[in-house]
C-alpha cells in the first residue's frame, strides 16, 4: 500500500471527520480513570509539572489539572489547542496550552514527568524525528523526572495479523460505514491504514501512518538518549508486560535526584 502523505497528521479534516471514530464517548470518559492510573504509576507528588505531549483536546490534560498538578499541554492542532483552552477557561485549575511541533517543543529542565498517550508517537517517515522528539524529552525533564510513552509494538500487529494485511468494515451510531485497510510493510517497519467513509451519498477516504518498532527497539531509543531504567508495562494499571499480547506502556526515568 502507498504510504499516506507525509504530513498527514496536520490535515485538520482528518482529525475533524474521524474524532468520533478515534476517540468514541466512552474512551473520553475513561480519561479521568486514566488520570488517576498516570498519576499512580509516575508515582507524582502534590503540585508537580507534567507535559502532555500531543495532547489534542485535551482528554487526558484537563483531568489531571483537575487532581491539582501543573498541566502543560502540547499539541500540533491549533484547534485541538483552541478548544481545550476553552474547556480550561474558568476552572481553578494550572494549565497552559501551546500550539507546537513535538519535534522542535523543548524547555529545558522544566517538568517532573512527560506522557505520550494512546498512538501519538511515531507518525514520522524519518525516524530520525522520532529520535528528535525523545532527546528533546529528556531535555525537557528534570533530573528524576519520568517519561510515559504507549505504543502499540511490531510484535502485537504480528501476531494480529501474520499476513500484514487486514481489511474490516464498521457501522457506525449515526449510520455511516466506514471501511478499513491496514498494511504493514515488507520489513515491519510501517503501517499504513486507509479509511473509507461513506455516509448517505457522500464517500471520503483518509490514510495513515505509524512507524512500528519492536518492544526492544523502544526501549533502546529511549536508552540512547539517557533514559534510565526503563520499565515496560501491559498497561496503566502497571499489569506486567506480555510481548506479542499487550499495548505497550514504558515508564523511563532520567537519572538523577529531583530533590537534591
Amino acid at each position: 500500500m502507498e504510504k499516506p502523505s507525509k504530513d498527514w497528521f496536520s490535515d485538520h479534516e482528518y482529525w475533524e471527520a474521524n474524532r468520533s471514530f478515534i476517540w468514541p464517548e466512552k474512551r473520553v470518559e475513561m480519561s479521568e480513570t486514566a488520570a488517576g492510573h498516570i498519576s499512580t504509576l509516575l508515582q507524582m507528588k502534590p503540585g508537580d509539572s507534567i507535559l502532555d505531549l500531543a495532547c489534542g483536546f485535551g482528554r487526558h490534560s484537563l483531568p489531571l489539572a483537575r487532581l491539582g498538578y501543573k498541566v502543560t499541554g502540547v499539541d500540533l492542532n491549533s484547534r485541538f489547542i483552541a478548544e481545550a483552552l476553552g474547556k480550561a477557561e474558568g476552572a481553578d485549575t494550572k494549565t497552559r496550552f501551546l500550539c507546537a511541533d513535538m519535534r522542535e517543543f523543548v524547555e529545558r529542565e522544566s517538568f517532573d514527568h512527560i506522557i505520550m498517550m494512546y498512538n501519538s508517537f511515531g507518525y514520522f517517515e524519518d525516524p530520525e524525528d522520532d529520535a528528535k522528539v525523545i532527546s528533546n524529552c529528556f531535555q525537557s525533564l528534570r533530573h528524576g523526572g519520568r517519561l510515559l510513552l504507549q505504543g502499540t509494538p511490531r510484535e502485537l500487529i504480528r501476531t494480529g495479523r501474520p499476513s500484514g494485511q487486514s481489511r474490516y468494515w464498521f457501522e457506525e451510531a449515526d449510520g455511516t460505514i466506514r471501511l478499513e485497510e491496514a498494511t504493514a510493510s515488507r520489513d515491519w517497519t510501517w503501517n499504513t491504514t486507509r479509511w473509507i467513509v461513506i455516509k448517505g451519498t457522500d464517500r471520503r477516504e483518509y490514510s495513515y501512518g505509524m512507524r512500528l518498532y519492536s518492544t526492544e527497539e523502544y526501549m533502546e531509543l529511549l536508552s540512547v538518549h539517557g533514559f534510565s531504567p526503563v520499565v515496560p508495562h501491559g498497561d496503566l494499571g502497571a499489569k506486567p508486560y506480555e510481548k506479542g499480547r499487550d499495548y505497550l506502556t514504558l515508564v523511563a526515568e532520567k537519572p538523577g535526584n529531583r530533590f537534591p
